[in-house]
């Protein structure tokens, strides 16, 4: 049996065509598969603090006057060795 050589081309063009897409297909796949990992930690890290806000979360509050209470001992004042706050005694 002869076949016509210009079929047997057009066979052969058509298998590796027909074979080159399942692979790439199948390389596609793998390729979008080892991506997911990735694409959902960067979908959660979307709701995370910048950088800029974790800084202002992290700034420490204005510091607070300190004042004595009347009939408690006097306060140390930080930082001032000797100094110590006591309550003003207001005359009424």
């Amino acid at each position: 049996m002869d076949l016509n050589p210009t079929l047997v081309d057009a066979f052969v063009r058509h298998l590796e065509h027909n074979l080159f897409q399942r692979w790439t297909d199948a390389m596609d796949a793998a390729e979008a598969a080892a991506w997911e990992p990735i694409r959902a930690r960067l979908r959660a890290s979307a709701s995370l603090p910048t950088v800029a806000e974790q800084n202002e979360q992290r700034r420490f509050p204005p510091p607070r006057q300190l004042r004595a209470t009347p009939g408690w001992p006097p306060i140390a004042v930080p930082g001032r060795p000797g100094q110590y706050l006591t309550p003003l005694e207001i005359a009424a």
